[in-house]
């Protein structure tokens, strides 16, 4: 019955079919249901877990990274790179994000004298750097989906797995 709720506020909460707003759509069953209820599942990067009854959740993990061209190299690095944010945005929702942000400023006066004319200039350089780090142990999980933005320049991977009230992966039935 949650499930089932669920499954009706995302459908609502994402207007028009999030399918329509994309390109080359593959995304399997059951997460299909999940992501294609919601444009903003299939837009926004990072990790969503997604609470269902009995226990079980569904953990999504997306990331996206821009098609410098239509290669079959670049399309290698863009799953590499969307496989990599992707673990690293469910290491992130597990263990914290580290941020480190530093400020450097250089300040420098010259003087110059022309003919008993004395001029100055002052010139200020500012330096500012912001990093983030994630680190953790995540298990790995399989891609569950694959598209593209409707321009085709920005290419999405969805990895995805379904957990039992332990958290443990759920392997479904093979059909008879």
């Amino acid at each position: 019955m949650t499930g089932l709720l669920l499954l009706s506020v995302l459908a609502v909460a994402g207007g028009p079919q999030a399918g329509e707003d994309f390109a080359d759509v593959e995304i399997e069953k059951p997460f299909d249901a999940y992501l294609s209820a919601n444009r903003l599942l299939m837009e926004v990067a990072g990790a969503k877990v997604i609470r269902l009854k009995g226990g079980r959740q569904v953990v999504l993990a997306v990331a996206s990274t821009v098609l410098k061209d239509n290669t079959a190299k670049d399309r290698l690095r863009a799953e590499r790179v969307c496989r990599v944010k992707a673990l690293a945005s469910v290491a992130a929702e597990k263990q914290g994000v580290q941020v480190c942000h530093t400020e450097e400023v250089k300040e420098k006066t010259v003087l110059v004298i022309d003919n008993e004319k004395e001029t100055g200039k002052s010139v200020s350089e500012l330096l500012q750097v912001t990093k983030t780090r994630v680190e953790g142990l995540v298990k790995d999980m399989p891609v569950v989906g694959r598209w593209r933005s409707k321009q085709g320049d920005v290419f999405y991977l969805a990895l995805g797995v379904v957990l039992d009230g332990k958290g443990e992966p759920v392997r479904e039935k093979p059909a008879k």
